[in-house]
Parts: C-alpha cells; sequence; structure tokens
C-alpha cells in the first residue's frame, strides 16, 4: 500500500472510530414524550343497530382491560365496499381496581373490497375524546381512533391520543 492509500485507509478508519465513540458517549436516544391514550385491542364483533358491538381485551396506556366498543353509521347500516360515510365509535375500557377510560369518536366509516388476503369489511376512522376515566387528568385527552371488523367476526380497536 503506498503512503497515499495509507492515509486516507487511517483517516477514514479514525473517522469510522470517532463517529461510533460519539454514539456511545450520546447515551441511548430519548424517546418522545409517552402517550396518555395508546391502547390497542383485539376481539369479536356482532351486527348491532345501526352497526356493530364489539368486545375483547385491550393492552397499552392508560392500562390494560376489557374493552367494549360501538360502531354507529350515521344512517343507520354499515356500508357496501367502496362507500364511505359518516359514523361515530365508541370505546369503554375497563382494568383492575376500578379503572375505566371512556372516550367517543366521529369519523366516517368505509365498506371494504374482500379480496385475499384482506378480510377486513369496514373500517372506521376518526377522532376521539376522552369523555370519562377514573383518571381525571385524561377527560379531556383528544386523538385518533380506529375500528376494524373482519368477515369472520374479529375485530379491533385502536386508540392514541394526537
Amino acid at each position: 500500500m503506498n503512503r497515499k492509500h495509507h492515509h486516507l485507509a487511517t483517516s477514514a478508519a479514525l473517522a469510522i472510530v470517532t463517529a461510533t465513540a460519539s454514539l456511545l458517549l450520546a447515551g441511548p436516544v430519548e424517546a418522545g414524550p409517552r402517550h396518555k391514550v395508546d391502547t390497542h385491542g383485539f376481539g369479536t364483533w356482532t351486527a348491532a343497530a345501526g352497526g356493530a358491538a364489539l368486545s375483547g381485551t385491550a393492552t397499552g396506556a392508560p392500562f390494560d382491560g376489557a374493552f367494549t366498543a360501538q360502531l354507529t353509521a350515521d344512517d343507520g347500516a354499515l356500508p357496501e365496499p367502496g362507500v364511505c360515510e359518516p359514523a361515530t365509535g365508541t370505546l369503554r375500557l375497563e382494568g383492575s381496581r376500578d379503572r375505566v377510560l371512556e372516550l367517543t369518536a366521529t369519523g366516517s366509516v368505509c365498506g371494504q373490497w374482500l379480496q385475499p388476503p384482506n378480510v377486513v369489511t369496514q373500517v372506521f376512522t376518526g377522532r376521539y375524546l376522552v369523555t370519562a376515566s377514573s383518571q381525571r387528568r385524561l377527560v379531556g385527552t383528544e386523538g385518533f381512533y380506529e375500528i376494524r371488523l373482519a368477515v369472520d367476526g374479529r375485530a379491533s380497536a385502536f386508540a392514541i391520543d394526537t
């Protein structure tokens, strides 16, 4: 190796060592603020007046527990594939030690085309407001809420403050 190549190789190695040391000395990357509400649950759904009733188990913040949810299309019927319409979604999460969280969301529900491997029939997305909680600091929290219904009776619900 000639002097020029040796100098370039040494400089490159030094740059890598310096960059690695800087990362190690900087410590872990700090995460953003924790979410007050970041809950996701899986369960089942059945047809209900104007939409669907869900129940299942949820995990996340502010606590884990059993949930019930309701999806109600404004016109009283879930939409066909390719159609979206205004709807309301609710969620009640119950945890241990009498903890509770309730939210109400407005948004739209859209019918989905069933093409393998897709089994989701309707998706609701909207903005929620926490209307009741055993943790008073959560009342008034706002965020994103989603409900997914599947052809085989499975369902999911997801809420996160934004």
